[in-house]
């Protein structure tokens, strides 16, 4: 791991005995990355010239924060990177993706089909509708009651007011549904269900998408790269309840995994940044589950279904 790669925020230990203006900071003290300093790209030179400007030199340091609160800056050879306190772990092995990346359907000219998103070599899929979260308070209601209490005929006929991404609708109701990422209520509910249709509850890969401003792909340094149509990914793996802990590195956003499977490829989710629902696919018996669990709202769909719609609940 190349210190170069440090971000605001990370975890590092100090190696080796550092002099910091008479102060002495030992070998394995821990800090957290303030400013990891700035870094010479040699692409920015020819701009930098063309602006009669000289390119910038790299930081002389990174600067990090003591337990103390106290604040210095050291070597850049003196610091490394602490693994993050989480029940999932990079996993070097991509092959482990393998199974369902041959599996997902390609992109249509007319949309992305849900079985570009989820492997389709499944006997069914279930769309999982994300909550809209009500102002103040944050209260979860689900698509059906949103669509009732302001005169909507149906989910669909609400998804379809979309505009500019719901804002003219968010505004008039006061709430929205979550974008891209499992509110954790409706995350531990999939992940009640789905522990039971699996013989590998404790051993489940887990992809997580590379473009979370606060989940910084080498927080999880030898993690494999994965690669889906438009998106890229690093593994980890770990029990399934792992999904549950957010695997960003600040409290600013909590997303939990995009994609994980169980190794017995029982079933896979995948939840889409850019949409407010989430795809399970597995055999019938778990999607008439997830159906039939009062604290989720589930439309049984197909894999040939536009994907970026969404569809009537059961």
């Amino acid at each position: 791991m190349a210190t170069r790669d440090l971000w605001p925020g990370a975890d590092v230990r100090l190696v080796g005995n550092q002099r910091r203006r008479s102060r002495r900071l030992e070998d394995g003290t821990h800090a957290v990355v303030v400013d990891p300093g700035r870094h010479h790209i040699t692409s920015f030179s020819a701009l930098y010239h063309a602006a009669g400007q000289r390119p910038q030199r790299p930081g002389r340091g990174v600067r990090i924060r003591l337990d103390n609160g106290s604040e210095v800056i050291v070597p850049r050879r003196a610091v490394e990177l602490v693994a993050p306190d989480h029940p999932l772990s990079p996993a070097p092995d991509g092959t482990l993706a393998e199974w369902w990346l041959e599996q997902l359907m390609p992109w249509g000219v007319e949309g992305v089909p849900v079985g570009s998103l989820v492997p389709s070599g499944f006997p069914a899929v279930g769309q999982v509708l994300h909550p809209w979260l009500m102002a103040p308070d944050g209260q979860a209601v689900s698509w059906r009651e949103v669509a009732q209490t302001h005169g909507y005929g149906s989910v669909g006929e609400l998804d379809q007011t979309r505009t500019g991404f719901m804002i003219p609708l968010v505004n008039e109701i006061g709430a929205s549904p979550a974008e891209g990422e499992l509110d954790e209520a409706t995350a531990a509910a999939l992940v009640d269900v789905l522990s039971e249709a699996t013989s590998t509850p404790n051993d489940v890969c887990v992809a997580v998408w590379e473009g979370w401003g606060d989940v910084p792909p080498q927080r999880f340094p030898g993690a494999a790269r994965i690669s889906t149509p438009g998106r890229g990914h690093f593994l980890l793996r770990g029990p399934l309840r792992g999904v549950l802990h957010s695997v960003a590195a600040s409290r600013v956003r909590s997303p939990v995994a995009g994609l994980w499977w169980p190794v017995d490829r029982a079933w896979f989710v995948a939840t889409e940044i850019d949409f407010e629902w989430t795809f399970v696919a597995g055999d019938e018996d778990l999607i008439d589950a997830l159906v039939a669990d009062d604290r989720l709202e589930v439309a049984p769909t197909r894999f040939d279904a536009a994907a970026n719609k969404a569809h009537e609940p059961a």
